[in-house]
């Protein structure tokens, strides 16, 4: 009898937020956790003001020419949001895909890091783009998985030329994406 009166005690606290869980180093409140993820169109929009004027992946796909491009499957997400730059000589990329479940998360990872691997491996690339490719990022937050390459290196470092301080200043771009959408979770 005292179990069920706690029981009922405790889930009238939970459904009015009063009780708050420890998960990790945070306290999470029941109200804090019913919060909804982002929608990507939210996420896109959070990014792209993050870059300003130097967002460039200004062309979105149609989820077809993504699943094609990305090796996607429909049947792996709720929703998808792809762009490329209208220009070919950039190869700027943001890929916003929420997924379905945690088995279809880990198929979208693997297809964006199969991506990622194909634009780091071709040779057909110019030769800043190529660093820009090896910086790519793929991140995962919540339900999302994210392909990021975004962003300019300031000139004084492609003057320098010297590969691997580029490469950390295009990782340092994506970092500004991540932090976008990070800030959107919180």
């Amino acid at each position: 009898m005292k179990k069920q009166m706690l029981s009922a005690a405790l889930a009238v606290a939970l459904a009015a937020g009063a009780v708050t869980a420890p998960v990790g180093n945070h306290e999470i409140t029941a109200e804090a956790a019913k919060k909804k993820a982002p929608t990507i169109k939210k996420i896109h929009k959070a990014v792209a003001d993050a870059y300003g004027e130097n967002f460039v992946a200004n062309y979105a796909l149609t989820a077809e020419e993504a699943n094609e491009r990305f090796g996607l499957s429909s049947g792996w997400y709720k929703a998808v949001s792809a762009d490329i730059p209208m220009i070919s000589t950039n190869i700027d990329t943001l890929v916003i895909v929420r997924s379905k479940n945690a088995k279809s998360k880990k198929k979208i990872k693997k297809a964006l890091k199969n991506y990622q691997q194909v634009q780091i491996n071709d040779t057909m690339q110019y030769p800043n783009n190529l660093l820009k490719a090896q910086a790519s990022k793929v991140y995962v937050k919540g339900e999302y998985v994210f392909f990021i390459m975004l962003g300019f290196i300031d000139n004084a470092l492609e003057e320098a030329g010297v590969e691997e301080d580029m490469i950390e200043g295009y990782r340092e771009q994506n970092q500004i994406a991540v932090d976008a959408i990070d800030s959107l979770f919180a």
